[in-house]
């Protein structure tokens, strides 16, 4: 049975070294071949509104925008805040494709079973 994580992403347009370093992360987990979740909290939110991860270029890490989509493919699944989702504005219609709005009762139950990292 593979490790199960879930990757707290709180950082985005903030911090492009940090949100490209979460991404980078992500997608290495995914090669170990581990049950992962991404939840986007604070101003993390922000990639999972349509058009920004690919805005992300941290430096020493390969852009998000070739990164991100490893993570769509895989159908990784995605969950953003939904208190972040209205302190930026960010409606269903805005979100990447697979990211579920939820709110922090939903993670929490998630985290029960998961060993968290947050970046």
């Amino acid at each position: 049975m593979p490790k199960k994580f879930i990757l707290t992403i709180t950082h985005s347009t903030d911090d492009q070294d940090r949100s490209n370093a979460a991404i980078a992360l992500a997608v290495s987990l995914l090669s170990e071949e581990v049950d992962l979740i991404i939840f986007f909290i604070f101003e993390g939110g922000l990639l999972a509104k349509q058009g920004i991860a690919e805005t992300i270029r941290g430096r020493n890490f390969a852009p998000v925008a070739d990164l991100f989509p490893m993570l769509l493919e895989a159908k990784v699944p995605m969950f953003l805040c939904g208190a972040c989702a209205k302190t930026h504005g960010i409606s269903e219609a805005d979100l990447v494709e697979g990211v579920k709005i939820v709110h922090i009762p939903t993670i929490a139950a998630q985290m029960l079973e998961r060993e968290t990292i947050t970046i």
